[in-house]
């Protein structure tokens, strides 16, 4: 592969300027860099402006006439760039690439997020020193193994490139561990060179906030599409979307915990019912949140890149330099830069990343989810609710398939079970109606309700000065009835 500075003296195409602004001394400087980043392929594509002959380039009187001479740098402009589109679009496919990065990158699939989370879960929430690196890298390696789409084998050579250039993205994938925060990370790069200065005081992150995916190596010319700018906007996204998932994953684990408190409502249903309620608002955020981030801000914009892509695809496969058609799609190598470029940004500015108020508002209700979570895990630890249900389910299976001194009867079980529960329930009962965990469950309701309250205002607030269609779907989503405005409005 090319190194980034090698790549950037091959290739320093401006990508804001449009083909139809670029003068004739831009369309030549960047002819010759498309020229050239073709042959850094190995591709032997000879150079001749006019290969139908029905013109004399040699002439040099011929080319002096202002007229031939623009027409002849279009031409060749053209030409380079349809050349390198082919290459790009076709040959190394960089579109499964892009595919690979939406897998990865933006958890498109929940395999590789629960593969990977089922097997270093116990690893992450430790914190940062204390997790093993190596033993997280092992398991993306796996998890990517795993669930990497096999591409069948090809028989055409140049065809095997493109299936190497993916599997060398998979291969060279990787995590870093952040010293930094997202909102830490995401306060440097937009305060990047007014002087501000670094805090000094930073507390030690958990794996899963610090985590990141990387690449040791992107290969050329997929490093084209894929630089460290375009990488790390990315990996911003990842960082936002890893962290969400996960704390949806907790709370939906404690939703399973609670399931086990069915027999036993009848008794504690009153004094647990606080509980019930805040885990069932927490779960409608995080969730509305996630499928907000994946499907209304994500999706659309792939959906709308992708199809554009697959028409330039299309218009370099059927070398149809003359198609008049109106439709919407990259016909010069800058045009497909900037294509997925502006998604990019898209994407960034709709997950909230570019406005800091809105993103420390929903890390900190994240956070909140992810200490509940926590606490209500030590709380049913507490109460050995797991051990009765072994005990149970052991019981039961005795009854089914026991024989001889295993075997216990229908109504020997259901007496030790109704036992364990009466047991299991004052237990907990007990626990419930302690002050320590009454005020615990008030003061993360509060805190809840104040964050949630602030994310609704700033929500409103953007949408109305900005006019952003994807806000207003957000706050729809999450105030679908109006009991968050009307909790709000009742503090007030």
């Amino acid at each position: 592969s090319i190194d980034a500075p090698k790549k950037r003296s091959i290739f320093g195409v401006e990508r804001h300027r449009s083909t139809s602004s670029m003068s004739a001394v831009d369309k030549v400087h960047t002819t010759g860099k498309y020229w050239r980043t073709i042959h850094a392929c190995n591709e032997s594509a000879p150079f001749s402006a006019h290969s139908d002959g029905n013109e004399e380039c040699d002439d040099v009187k011929h080319l002096l006439n202002p007229l031939s001479l623009s027409r002849f740098i279009d031409h060749a402009y053209q030409k380079a760039s349809d050349s390198l589109l082919d290459l790009l679009l076709n040959k190394y496919d960089v579109l499964s690439s892009l595919i690979f990065m939406k897998k990865y990158f933006l958890l498109d699939q929940g395999d590789f997020f629960v593969d990977f989370l089922d097997a270093a879960e116990e690893e992450l929430v430790q914190e940062l020193p204390n997790v093993s690196q190596g033993r997280v890298q092992n398991w993306l390696a796996s998890s990517v193994a795993k669930t990497i789409e096999v591409a069948p084998p090809r028989t055409n050579s140049q065809e095997n490139n493109t299936a190497s250039h993916s599997s060398q993205l998979a291969s060279s994938l990787r995590f870093n561990f952040k010293k930094k925060s997202l909102n830490e990370q995401l306060e440097d790069f937009h305060r990047r060179g007014n002087g501000s200065k670094k805090r000094s005081n930073q507390r030690n992150l958990s794996g899963f906030e610090a985590l990141e995916l990387d690449f040791e190596s992107v290969p050329f010319p997929t490093s084209l599409v894929l630089n460290v700018q375009q990488i790390r906007s990315y990996q911003f996204v990842f960082r936002q979307i890893f962290f969400a998932k996960y704390v949806e994953r907790q709370l939906v684990h404690m939703w399973t915990d609670h399931q086990l408190l069915k027999q036993m409502m009848v008794t504690i249903r009153r004094e647990f019912g606080p509980t019930l309620s805040l885990r069932r608002r927490m779960i409608h955020f995080i969730q509305n949140f996630v499928y907000y981030m994946k499907f209304d801000v994500i999706e659309p914009n792939w959906r709308a890149m992708e199809s554009k892509l697959r028409a330039a695809q299309d218009y370099c496969s059927n070398n149809d330099a003359n198609n008049t058609s109106r439709e919407s799609f990259p016909r010069t190598v800058d045009d497909m830069l900037m294509e997925h470029n502006q998604f990019l940004i898209c994407i960034v500015t709709q997950c909230l990343l570019t406005n800091s108020d809105l993103i420390k508002t929903v890390t900190k209700l994240m956070t909140t989810c992810l200490l509940f979570t926590t606490e209500i895990k030590k709380f049913i630890a507490s109460t050995k609710l797991h051990e009765y249900h072994e005990i149970t389910r052991v019981e039961r299976s005795k009854l089914r398939h026991g024989k001889g001194s295993k075997y216990i009867s229908g109504a020997e079980f259901r007496a030790k079970r109704d036992e364990r529960i009466k047991r299991c329930s004052e237990r907990i009962l007990g626990e419930l109606k302690t002050p320590t965990y009454q005020h615990m469950i008030r003061r993360f309701d509060e805190v809840f309700s104040t964050h949630l309250a602030t994310f609704m205002k700033l929500l409103k607030e953007d949408h109305g000065s900005r006019s952003n269609a994807h806000l207003a779907n957000l706050m729809m989503q999450l105030d679908y009835n109006y009991f968050v405005s009307s909790s709000i409005s009742t503090k007030e």
